[in-house]
């Protein structure tokens, strides 16, 4: 065994702490000694020869740690050691152990406003064409989306087209989402749902109009959007909203959070492996914004909540 790796078994992290006079006190689970540390996200581990500092992604041996606490190179750390353990004589003065101030966050670029067009009214033949494309047996809660704003048709280009559209969108004009009424993808990208540029993909749509609800309808996707709404509208008894994450890979804005506190929200999730993903990360997110949640999901692996709706499933909120 090498001097060196004499000194890495006498003196371990725990031991170098204690030495560098580091604050705090180093454990399983602790704060880091290297920087402001709110809430404990730092290791000392393997009897005290190996640490992580779980924010940053650094760790490492002995030598690591007092590298990083003397901000020196792993050669000069390893002198250190050596000198500890008294197997170097020529001892050499040392920095004091500092925390490391952390770097300044860039400033956020500014975002491009979100390029929403201006709907025109719904009239009863798109709405009736979008009821058939979906497959629902009534259009009365594509009505009242259409009336809350949430809702609307419009022209876009679309290569050499400018096919008839419906979008999705809320009175926060954060986020948007179009698709073709005639149910075909969009050439351009060679997807049925093209957001909208200077969205805030992770804004739920329909979060803007939370304050006087008392039950939330949760879903991901525009056309589970749609079905919770024809649903509800003989269905729900008591004032209820619809929302909608664009995406399963999304975390809900922080900024929305808040406006589900005290809401009953009812999270219909699609059985597939990244629906049912997708719905405990953000049933996680509810809880903790201070909602009552109630996860409820088709027994038909591969459904969403539309295919259940058209399916005749059904569907009760306990």
């Amino acid at each position: 065994m090498s001097a060196l790796e004499e000194a890495k078994a006498a003196l371990n992290v725990a031991d170098a702490w204690r030495r560098l006079g580091l604050a705090d006190k180093p454990s399983k689970s602790c704060r880091s000694p290297f920087r402001e540390d709110r809430s404990p996200s730092f290791s000392v581990y393997e009897n005290g020869h190996r640490w992580k500092d779980h924010s940053t992604g650094k760790g490492g041996d002995v030598a690591d740690f007092v590298a990083t606490a003397l901000n020196v190179s792993l050669s000069d750390a390893s002198k250190w050691l050596l000198e500890q353990t008294n197997a170097r004589t020529n001892a050499r003065s040392w920095p004091k152990a500092q925390r490391i101030a952390p770097a300044k966050p860039k400033p956020p670029e500014p975002r491009k406003p979100l390029a929403l067009p201006v709907f025109e009214r719904a009239t009863i033949s798109e709405l009736h064409q979008l009821q058939e494309l979906r497959g629902f047996e009534l259009f009365a809660g594509l009505q009242i989306l259409s009336k809350k704003g949430q809702l609307g048709f419009v022209n876009l280009p679309d290569g050499t087209e400018r096919p008839r559209c419906w979008i999705i969108t809320d009175s926060a004009r954060r986020n948007a989402q179009a698709r073709r009424l005639d149910g075909k993808p969009w050439q351009s990208i060679q997807a049925k749902a093209k957001t909208l540029p200077g969205s805030q993909a992770a804004w739920p749509i329909g979060a803007s109009r939370l304050s006087n609800a008392s039950t939330v309808l949760f879903t991901e996707g525009g056309p589970d959007l749609l079905a919770a709404a024809t649903w509800a509208t003989y269905e729900v008894k008591q004032p209820w909203e619809a929302v909608t994450m664009i995406g399963a890979g999304l975390s809900i804005h922080a900024e929305a959070l808040p406006l589900f506190k005290g809401k009953d929200v009812y999270l219909f999730a699609h059985n597939d492996a990244a629906g049912i993903e997708a719905a405990r990360k953000w049933h996680e997110q509810l809880i903790e914004a201070g909602a009552t949640v109630t996860a409820l999901c088709s027994e038909t692996e591969g459904r969403d909540l539309n295919d259940a709706l058209i399916a005749g499933e059904e569907i009760k909120l306990s």
